[in-house]
């Protein structure tokens, strides 16, 4: 079995006085081994261009998992 990493995203909420409950944020692109102080620093960066506070991020990462030991499936055949 392996496994590949596909893709990362991070979602930032931010809550300001339109958004009491929270607004997310999402982010493509995200490097494969982002570090929490980078996820932090941008966090920062966003605060410092919209009115209101960044007060959680969240980091989501997909990977494909290759399943060469499992038995293989027969195709049905044509009618």
């Amino acid at each position: 079995m392996q496994k590949d990493w596909m893709k990362s995203s991070v979602a930032y909420t931010l809550v300001n006085e339109d958004h009491k409950k929270g607004v997310k944020h999402s982010f493509s692109y995200v490097a494969q081994n982002v570090t929490p102080e980078k996820v932090a620093a941008f966090g920062k960066i966003l605060e410092s261009l919209v009115d209101g506070n960044i007060t959680d991020a969240a980091v989501s990462s997909v990977d494909h998992v290759e399943l060469s030991d499992a038995s293989k499936v027969p195709a049905a055949p044509k009618a």
